[in-house]
């Protein structure tokens, strides 16, 4: 028991018409603004399963708002159709509506799916911020992907994909140019949204296309060095770059012709997510080496917080693994013939930055 209502488990199946029908209550109470009971995430964080979890709570003031729910309609169903046509035609943007169109669909409201769905239409007709479609577009690849869970017509959400996924490729570049940090930031989160819809899909040719449009940004110079870097870090993600590409993208990245902050936005962008990955690229850590090295002492303490916010998203056994790859750079350079080493290169300063580094990634340098 929970909250005074009986559950024989802590989740609902989609496939039993007992838990699909409170599913549905729940869904379309949501709709009218009766949050008594909230959507969990799954454990595993992956969408469209036949499993939904709930948090159920009861609050008295619930009651006066089923009461107000009663201008839209005397009936549950009728109240959360009526308020879905009101909330699209009030909606302001797309991520919105796309938002709507899959709360309608989760509560199995046929006439309401219909308005949503054309209102969303008519909206990415004239949609011009490409950053606004690209927002738009993982509610729709999630309804594509798994509506066929409450035997929704998914196909139908396609055109509608198709339709942003390609004026997105289109405009990503222009999207992309001449952004300030904060700009930037949120361009890079509506990337990542698109890169996995894409993934969702599924769609060979999207995963194509997909890939060219980021490729495409890697070499322009009016893109923020963290786009460009996380562009690197999800094609690499994907197998379509090699090491060698990464290793001469990083040193370019990270060359002393490039201003400090750009590159260590390129490096931030590019230690998104996973380290793992990354661990054996060696010519990422070279180029990361030398770029430090050629740093001077001003530009070093300028520097060192940005570097130290883009490891920080690692887990701690990951940076140690990191760290125990600068060792190896440095136990590398110590062991290189004479020949090839600069003779004005002061070895012990570039040491000092090797165990800095080395610091930043939280394990001290042997």
């Amino acid at each position: 028991v929970r909250d005074g209502v009986v559950l024989d488990r802590d989740f609902l199946d989609l496939r039993n018409d007992v838990d699909r029908e409170r599913s549905r209550l729940f869904h379309r109470l949501l709709l009218v603004g009766v949050t008594w009971a909230a959507p969990r995430p799954a454990a595993s964080g992956k969408a469209g399963t036949f499993h939904e979890l709930w948090d159920l709570k009861w609050d008295p003031a619930f009651e006066v708002q089923l009461v107000e729910a009663g201008v839209w309609g005397t009936t549950v169903p009728g109240a959360a159709a009526a308020r879905a046509r009101h909330n699209a035609d009030a909606a302001q943007d797309l991520q919105a509506l796309a938002e709507l169109l899959d709360g309608v669909i989760l509560s199995e409201l046929p006439d309401a799916v219909d308005y949503v769905l054309e209102r969303l239409q008519q909206r990415a007709a004239v949609a011009a911020d490409v950053r606004r479609l690209m927002t738009a577009l993982p509610p729709l690849a999630r309804i594509s992907r798994y509506g066929d869970v409450r035997g929704t017509p998914a196909e139908r959400v396609g055109p509608v994909i198709d339709a942003l996924f390609e004026r997105i490729v289109v405009g990503l570049a222009g999207a992309c140019a001449s952004l300030d940090d904060e700009a930037a930031a949120e361009i890079v989160g509506a990337i990542g949204g698109v890169h996995e819809s894409v993934l969702l899909l599924e769609r060979a040719d999207h995963i194509k296309e997909w890939r060219a449009a980021l490729a495409g940004l890697l070499d322009r110079d009016a893109v923020h060095g963290l786009v460009r870097g996380w562009c690197c870090r999800l094609l690499v993600d994907q197998n379509a770059m090699s090491d060698d590409e990464l290793g001469r993208r990083a040193s370019l990245a990270l060359s002393p012709a490039q201003p400090a902050a750009q590159a260590a936005a390129w490096l931030e962008g590019l230690l998104r997510g996973s380290g793992q990955l990354l661990l054996h690229q060696d010519g990422l850590w070279a180029a990361l080496d030398a770029w430090l090295v050629a740093l001077s002492a001003e530009a070093f303490t300028e520097m060192l917080p940005l570097v130290r916010r883009a490891f920080a998203g690692f887990q701690p056994a990951e940076r140690r693994a990191m760290g125990a790859r600068v060792n190896a750079l440095g136990a590398g350079r110590a062991a290189r013939p004479a020949s090839i080493v600069t003779p004005d290169l002061d070895a012990t300063r570039a040491d000092r930055v090797l165990a800095v580094l080395a610091h930043v990634l939280g394990t001290e340098a042997q």
